[in-house]
């Protein structure tokens, strides 16, 4: 029976979730490890950690035959699990039993999220044409505005915390590299999507904001009376999101040109 059968019937492509624990716990204390050397609040390297679920559910989503989405959520659940076991024993870190016990159960949730994106990435025949019929009766496919606005907030949190952790940049390379984040999401979403999916990727970069701004007053890492720059930010994240789309659409049409003429 081949893998994609295997995937197709509801059975588990246990190469998957073994890739997928082996990844995330290298991807997780990595960024764990690295982040923290800089932000020495807990919540920031932790953060950044839990979003490696996410990329390691997209990865095995994208990249595996058939429906992958229950194998990055139990790849969450156990890597999750053993996260919290290395950093405890190998590396001194304490955490309350509630934390022991929620820490799996996000995984899970990160990876199950990471692996729909993955899918929706690797898109079927049939979601294909479903997705085409969509986009000629002017509808917005918001599969692809979902899936843009984790890729986005993924993006925005890797190039401007990732990157100020590596380079020590000042505001303008926060800004900048913002900004490109924005961009590179919406090309993106304009690259892999069926039809014309630009607005789409707008809308994307807009809600990814939106998830930024809950996320910083959240943890008062961002006051009210900083709004302006959240006004900003949603305008910023919007327009550039906007222009990836558009080039991920070029882009998109020069390939299949290229590739037609061949």
């Amino acid at each position: 029976m081949t893998t994609e059968a295997t995937a197709s019937k509801g059975g588990l492509e246990w190469k998957w979730i073994i890739t997928g624990i082996i990844a995330g716990t290298a991807l997780c204390l990595s960024l764990h490890l690295m982040i923290a050397r800089t932000f020495h609040v807990a919540l920031i390297p932790t953060f950044m950690s839990l979003l490696g679920f996410v990329v390691m559910g997209i990865i095995i989503g994208f990249k595996s035959d058939g429906y992958t989405i229950k194998e990055p959520a139990i790849g969450g659940f156990v890597t999750l699990l053993l996260v919290g076991i290395i950093l405890t024993y190998g590396f001194g870190y304490t955490f309350t039993t509630m934390e022991m016990i929620a820490a799996p159960v996000l995984g899970l949730i990160l990876g199950m999220i990471g692996g729909w994106v993955g899918e929706q990435i690797q898109i079927t025949p049939e979601e294909l044409i479903k997705e085409l019929e969509q986009d000629k009766k002017g509808g917005l496919q918001w599969g692809w505005i979902l899936a843009g606005t984790v890729i986005a907030f993924i993006f925005n949190a890797f190039f401007v915390i990732g990157g100020f952790a590596l380079l020590k940049f000042g505001v303008a390379g926060i800004v900048m590299a913002l900004g490109v984040s924005f961009l590179l999401a919406g090309l993106l979403v304009g690259y892999f999507s069926p039809g014309v999916t630009i607005l789409e990727a707008g809308i994307a970069g807009i809600l990814s904001m939106a998830l930024n701004t809950i996320f910083l007053y959240s943890f008062a890492l961002l006051m009210m009376e900083e709004s302006v720059y959240v006004l900003e930010g949603l305008v910023v994240g919007f327009v550039l999101s906007l222009i990836g789309g558009w080039l991920g659409e070029k882009l998109q049409a020069f390939l299949e040109n290229d590739s037609v003429s061949e």
